[in-house]
C-alpha cells in the first residue's frame, strides 16, 4: 500500500506542480504514466533478482530507493529532476511489488495462502484510492514538497520495521534458484501457466484502468460533477476493488476452481460495460455498475497472485513468474485507455466505449478456459 501511494499521490498533485515548475501537460503525463513504462520492461528482472538475491533484501532495497527519490524529488526546482526522482521512484516501485508473493510462499502456511493471496491482491486500490483522498487535505496545509518529504520518511521508517519483522525469513532456510536470471526469464517466458496469467491479468487491467481513469472525465462532462466530487467517486469505486480482492481470496480457500472465478468474473464485468456507458440507463444503476464492476473484478488479481506459484516453472522462479504476470497488467494499462480514447473520439461518445472493452473481456473468457486446461476442476 505504502508502495502503491507513489502512482496515488502524483495525479493529486499535478494541478499543483504544473502552476509551480512549469510542467507542459506532456511532462505531467509522465510524472503519472513513468510507473507503467518501467513495469513494462522490468518487471520479470525484478523478479528474477529476487529469486537470486533474495527476495528480502530487494524489497527492503526498493523501499529505501523510493524513500530516496521522494526526498530527492521533494527539492526539485523544475521537470528534470523531478521526472527523475519519479524514474527511481518506479523502480523501487517495481522492486518492492514483484517479490513479495515470493515472500508470502514462505511467510504463511500452505492452508493460509490463497486467503493472504486474497489480501495481498488489495495493496494497489487501496494504496493508491487512499492517497488520492489525503492527498489533497496534506498538500493544502504542507505544499507538494511536505507531501514527498512525509512520504519519503514513512517509506524509511516502514523499510526498518519490516526488515526487523522478516528476520526471521532470513535466518531461515533459503533455496535460492539454482539456474541463472536469464534462464529463469526465459523458462517462464515460454511455460503455458504463466503466459496465461500474465494475459489474464493484462486483459482485466487495461479494462479496469479505463473504466477507472476516465471514470473522473464522464462524471464531469455527463453529470456536470465537479473535479473534487468526481475525485471523490472515483476513490470510493476504486475501494470495491478491496472488496473484491478478499472476496476472491476466500473462494479460492473454499476450494473454488481458478478458472471459473476468472471467467465468470470476465462475463460479469463485460455486462456491467454494457450497461456503465448505455445513457438509456438511469444514472444510479450505472454508477451500481461502476461500483459492481470494480467489487467483482478484484478477484482476478486475488486469482492470478495465487496462481503464481502452482504455475511457475519451479518453486525457485516464483518472484520472475509474478514479474511477467505485471508486464502483462502494464502492458495492458497502457495500451488499452488510448484505444478507448480513440474509439469514444471517433464515434463522439461514451457510449462507444463497450467497442473496446467487452472483446478484451471475452478474450479473457477464452483465456480461462485455456487456464482450464492447466488446472485441475
Amino acid at each position: 500500500m505504502l508502495a502503491a501511494w507513489q502512482i496515488g499521490k502524483a495525479p493529486a498533485a499535478i494541478p499543483v506542480l504544473r502552476a509551480e515548475l512549469g510542467l507542459s501537460l506532456t511532462q505531467a503525463s509522465w510524472v503519472i504514466s513513468i510507473f507503467n513504462a518501467i513495469g513494462i520492461v522490468t518487471g520479470m528482472a525484478f523478479g528474477a533478482l529476487g529469486d537470486r538475491l533474495g527476495h528480502r533484501r530487494v524489497v527492503l532495497a526498493g523501499l529505501v530507493v523510493m524513500a530516496v527519490a521522494s526526498l530527492v524529488g521533494a527539492t526539485a526546482g523544475g521537470p528534470a529532476l523531478l521526472l527523475a526522482t519519479r524514474f527511481f521512484e518506479g523502480l523501487g516501485f517495481m522492486a518492492v511489488v514483484v517479490p513479495i508473493p515470493a515472500i508470502l510462499v514462505r511467510a504463511c502456511s500452505a492452508g493460509d495462502l490463497r486467503l493472504a493471496f486474497g489480501v495481498w491482491g488489495g495493496y494497489m486500490p487501496a494504496g493508491v484510492s487512499l492517497m488520492v483522498l489525503v492527498a489533497p487535505w496534506i498538500m493544502a496545509r504542507v505544499g507538494w514538497r511536505g507531501l514527498w518529504l512525509g512520504d519519503g520518511l514513512l517509506l524509511l521508517a516502514f523499510a526498518a520495521l519490516l526488515g526487523v519483522s522478516l528476520r526471521r525469513l532470513a535466518r531461515g532456510p533459503r533455496q535460492p534458484s539454482a539456474v541463472s536470471a536469464l534462464d529463469g526469464i526465459r523458462r517462464t517466458v515460454v511455460s503455458p501457466g504463466p503466459l496465461l496469467l500474465a494475459a489474464i491479468f493484462g486483459a482485466y487491467a487495461g479494462v479496469h484502468i479505463s473504466v477507472i481513469g476516465f471514470l473522473p472525465t464522464l462524471l464531469i462532462e455527463e453529470q456536470g460533477l465537479t473535479l473534487a466530487a468526481a475525485g471523490a467517486v472515483t476513490a470510493l469505486a476504486m475501494s470495491m476493488n478491496i472488496l473484491g480482492n478478499l472476496l476472491g481470496g476466500a473462494l479460492l480457500q473454499r476450494g473454488w476452481a481458478r478458472w471459473r472465478l476468472v471467467g465468470g468474473t470476465f462475463v460479469a464485468m463485460g455486462l456491467c460495460a454494457l450497461g456503465i456507458y448505455d445513457g438509456g440507463l438511469p444514472d444510479g444503476v450505472r454508477f451500481a455498475l461502476v461500483l459492481l464492476l470494480n467489487f467483482v473484478g478484484g478477484i482476478i488479481p486475488a486469482s492470478c497472485f495465487a496462481g503464481t506459484p502452482v504455475h511457475a516453472p519451479s518453486p525457485a522462479l516464483v518472484g520472475t513468474t509474478n514479474g511477467f504476470m505485471n508486464q502483462g497488467a502494464q502492458l495492458g494499462q497502457t495500451l488499452t485507455p488510448p484505444l478507448v480514447a480513440a474509439v469514444v473520439v471517433w464515434q463522439a461518445g461514451w457510449q462507444a466505449a463497450p467497442w473496446v472493452l467487452v472483446p478484451l473481456l471475452g478474450l479473457g473468457v477464452l483465456l480461462s478456459l485455456a487456464l482450464r486446461a492447466r488446472e485441475p476442476a
